[in-house]
């Protein structure tokens, strides 16, 4: 099959041949029809230690090939949502209902942790490739555990639906899960990309009454406004914000935390769903967090379990409320992964899907 292979950190890949195993016991083999391009796929090699080589890539929608044995729960020819995050189901953080923090949850990219990784079904000529993000949706097939799919409906375009694999939940669930927007609240996105402007969507459908976007890029600001956004302010304005009851920062460098740091009210809530670097420390003032009884909270996808909560997103796709297709520049054939990541990465585009299947 097809694949997107980064041989080197920070190298342009190489769509060649690979290898892929059948589905072992309680795994299933998916033909990816489509998968976006993230941001973070491309940060795993550089900042967080991805071993390669490696097919990255954790946002995709396909259908069900094969299943191994003892898969009841999935079928050949279902459509499905690749889960990067999948739920042992065993753990405290899945007893509790918090199955995105399971604690059993292996990929390759624990390696920096010293977790161990289930084995690859990729390679190519004997040589083991890494499976990144335990998906490696950058592929014509992937072969994952049975938990680490889920189904949507079949009239769910694969464009839309492999978005709903990563930035829809991560930006829309850090609104509504973990910042809990409340109607009538000013809030404020730091940072229009793809979970950023989904961040904005997703203050929009909690009721937010402003819901300012903040971006360099104007025409991602732009973009905002069509998708909700009550105003917008480049980052130089950062300044002009004045008690906000949430701060949404995508960005997730410490200059943005502080910055809404400085920018929430007494009593409000910044949220940060923005990957920041693990070599990086923010610095907030302790006496206000005492005094001011402000709030400072992680948003790892978004506190959303893709299980439960996805048929939720799909309802208010459906009912107009989540307007995915906006955010969608355009497809591209999989062979064309390094001029689309050139595109996302130089702010030419925001998120241009793959349709590995020819």
């Amino acid at each position: 099959m097809r694949a997107a292979v980064m041989w080197d950190a920070g190298k342009p890949f190489d769509v060649q041949d690979i290898d892929i195993a059948s589905p072992g016991p309680g795994h299933v083999a998916v033909d990816l029809h489509s998968c976006g391009v993230c941001a973070s796929d491309l940060s795993l090699t550089i900042a967080f230690g991805q071993p390669t080589p490696v097919v990255l890539g954790h946002e995709g929608a396909g259908i069900v090939a094969e299943v191994g044995e003892g898969v009841d729960s999935i079928q050949v020819g279902d459509h499905v949502v690749l889960v990067w995050v999948p739920p042992c189901g065993r753990c405290a953080p899945c007893r509790r209902g918090d199955d995105y923090l399971c604690a059993n949850r292996r990929s390759s990219a624990d390696a920096r942790a010293g977790k161990t990784a289930r084995p690859s079904p990729l390679s190519v000529n004997g040589t083991s490739i890494h499976q990144g993000m335990a998906t490696s949706t950058f592929a014509e097939r992937t072969v994952v555990p049975a938990n680490a799919v889920v189904r949507i409906d079949d009239d769910v375009p694969f464009p839309v639906a492999a978005m709903m694999g990563c930035a829809v939940p991560t930006g829309v669930g850090a609104a509504l899960r973990s910042a809990r927007v409340q109607p009538g609240d000013n809030v404020a996105v730091i940072g229009c990309g793809a979970v950023g402007l989904n961040s904005v969507i997703g203050a929009v459908v909690a009721g937010a009454a402003r819901v300012i976007a903040i971006d360099p890029m104007e025409d991602r600001r732009a973009l905002a406004l069509t998708v909700g956004a009550t105003e917008s302010l480049a980052p130089e304005q950062l300044d002009e914000l004045r008690d906000m009851d949430v701060i949404i920062d995508a960005v997730g460098a410490p200059a943005t935390v502080e910055a809404a740091w400085k920018a929430v009210r007494r009593g409000g809530t910044v949220t940060v769903v923005g990957a920041g670097r693990p070599d990086k420390v923010v610095e907030i003032n302790s006496y206000e967090l005492f005094h001011d009884d402000k709030k400072i909270t992680g948003s790892f996808h978004g506190g959303i379990s893709m299980h439960r909560d996805l048929p939720i997103l799909v309802g208010l796709w459906r009912n107009g409320r989540l307007p995915v297709e906006k955010l969608i520049n355009k497809t591209a054939d999989l062979s064309e992964i390094n001029e689309v990541v050139t595109a996302q990465q130089s702010g030419e585009a925001l998120r241009i899907v793959l349709t590995p299947q020819l």
